[in-house]
């Protein structure tokens, strides 16, 4: 991959397990820590859904459950951007999505975002939609101009094999935030997968952070 806001860079090792901790941000009484463990993509054996590899879906879906609270955001009081503390490990990068308030009113985030790869003007979907790292954190209640952050781990396409890979140019994110049905657009520039090699992003619920 080429850059996030300057670097989709880093890859997962094929078929090995990732380990990865989501640990709370501070903020408000978010007090819970959970340790999970991420199955990034497997070139050397992953099942093939037998089509030609333009588009797959996730079962988690790159758009979450949606919830009827009148206190949760819209995707019309937010701005997306990446965190600060991008982590470039080996052959793979961690780093976050951040949400930030910028509505006239305090809302809350509670949850896991959807999150995909997307190319074209039409915004079409490239591979599968991100798996779910971690536990389901507290409501996150941001005030006019705050902000919270949803780990996130994105897998370099290109050690692949082409052949299942079948790599494609993103544009960047398709981005959910929780319990939204409006979808949100952060742009950067790599390669995904539409092949059958899984799912190269994994995120973690709002107020986490995922860490090697």
């Amino acid at each position: 991959m080429a850059c996030i806001a300057g670097a989709f860079v880093l890859s997962a090792c094929g078929g090995a397990q990732i380990s990865a901790t989501v640990t709370p941000i501070t903020s408000g009484n978010t007090t819970t820590s959970a340790s999970a463990t991420t199955t990034p993509a497997q070139p050397a054996n992953a099942a093939s859904d037998g089509g030609t590899g333009t588009q797959q879906t996730s079962d988690n879906g790159a758009q979450p459950v949606v919830s009827s609270n009148p206190s949760n955001c819209k995707s019309s009081e937010l701005k997306l951007s990446f965190g600060h503390d991008s982590d470039h490990a080996m052959q793979k990068t961690y780093t976050s999505i951040q949400f930030t308030n910028t509505g006239q009113r305090t809302c809350t985030l509670q949850g896991f975002p959807g999150v995909s790869f997307v190319t074209g003007d039409n915004g079409q979907q490239v591979g599968q939609a991100a798996n779910r790292s971690g536990n389901q954190g507290p409501a996150i209640t941001l005030r006019p101009g705050s902000s919270t952050n949803a780990g996130l781990i994105i897998v370099n396409a290109d050690p692949f094999p082409a052949d299942q890979c079948k790599p494609v140019d993103v544009r960047g994110l398709r981005v959910y935030p929780p319990n939204e049905t409006a979808a949100m657009f952060l742009p950067s520039s790599g390669r995904g997968c539409a092949g059958s090699v899984g799912p190269l992003l994994t995120v973690s619920s709002v107020g986490t952070s995922i860490t090697s």
